[in-house]
């Protein structure tokens, strides 16, 4: 089942993030509720070199109800519908951190926490596959923007692991996401022949 022509959602971007989560609080330690933590390096569209740090953490994964809401919503953006299936998660199943944007002051380069409104996971013969959905644009190995994007822009982000902990990671947007019903779990069609986006990709144990 293809997902194609994904039009820009009505998506809600959340104000809080992770950094503050789990940053020190007055009177008392805050709360980890990090279930899966990915560390890796993201690797340039440009060149292929190294372009910096990425995080991942994954603070719960969605249920069949919230999978087949999602799958449901895209299939039905195709005709002209919107996305409003990601505002209903609160809050973020996953969190990215991107490195900052340079050369525009000191607070621009700090890591930037982007919120994922889907996270997904499938044990394989092989080892693990992990999907992370958002309705934002995940610049993973771009030049970083100095805004965001103008509207929704729908992202998906899949790893897959081998039985090490370690593996790769690649980006895809809504019309080159496709539906395994076996697996029930999205994934990024033809996979092995896209670009990497994550290499060095290890999960470490929250």
């Amino acid at each position: 089942m293809r997902l194609v022509s994904l039009r820009p959602s009505l998506g809600f971007l959340f104000g809080a993030t992770l950094c503050l989560a789990l940053s020190p609080r007055p009177g008392g330690a805050a709360k980890d509720t990090t279930i899966a933590h990915f560390f890796a390096r993201a690797v340039s569209v440009l060149d292929a070199k190294d372009a910096g740090p990425i995080e991942v953490r994954v603070l719960r994964w969605a249920t069949d109800e919230e999978l087949e809401s999602l799958r449901g919503a895209l299939l039905e953006s195709s005709r002209g519908s919107a996305l409003p299936v990601f505002r209903k998660s609160r809050p973020p199943m996953a969190v990215v951190f991107v490195p900052g944007v340079q050369a525009l002051g000191a607070r621009s380069r700090e890591r930037r926490a982007l919120d994922c409104q889907f996270a997904r996971q499938f044990e394989t013969p092989a080892g693990r596959q992990i999907v992370i959905a958002t309705d934002i644009h995940l610049g993973i190995g771009e030049n970083p923007r100095p805004s965001p994007a103008s509207g929704p822009e729908f992202t998906l982000l899949e790893i897959r692991l081998g039985p090490d902990g370690k593996g790769v990671g690649k980006l895809a947007p809504a019309a080159k996401v496709v539906y395994n019903k076996d697996k029930k779990i999205f994934e990024i069609e033809d996979y092995e022949a896209q670009p990497v986006r994550l290499s060095d990709l290890r999960s470490q144990n929250p």
